[in-house]
């Protein structure tokens, strides 16, 4: 698995464009560091290049988007820390991409 991510706060971060290759704990604690109040994001890019990105929604909430350039739009779920770590987890167990969590389809156009 490959990371990017965005620290607001600490202004550290690896672009989507480079991601890095990590293991879960790696994902972990890079997640799990990024503060809880600004517009920090992590994501994961999976062994079939599929892009999974964690944005802060609000305080308590993040959102999770897959993006899809096929369908001209994103797939989405708003989900709580915990559920973020066992997504993360899945993601790292190979898990399909689109069965981690219920995901929503939202069109761009």
């Amino acid at each position: 698995m490959k990371l990017f991510f965005e620290n607001i706060t600490d202004d550290t971060k690896v672009p989507m464009d480079f991601p890095l290759e990590a293991i879960l704990e790696q994902a972990f604690e890079i997640f799990e560091q990024l503060p809880q109040d600004d517009g920090s994001t992590f994501g994961i890019v999976n062994e079939s290049n599929i892009v999974i990105q964690f944005s802060k929604y609000n305080r308590f909430m993040w959102l999770v988007e897959i993006p899809d350039v096929t369908k001209h739009g994103v797939h989405q779920a708003i989900c709580n820390q915990n559920q973020c770590i066992r997504i993360i987890e899945d993601l790292f167990s190979e898990a399909d991409a689109m069965n981690v969590a219920e995901f929503k389809f939202h069109s761009y156009l």
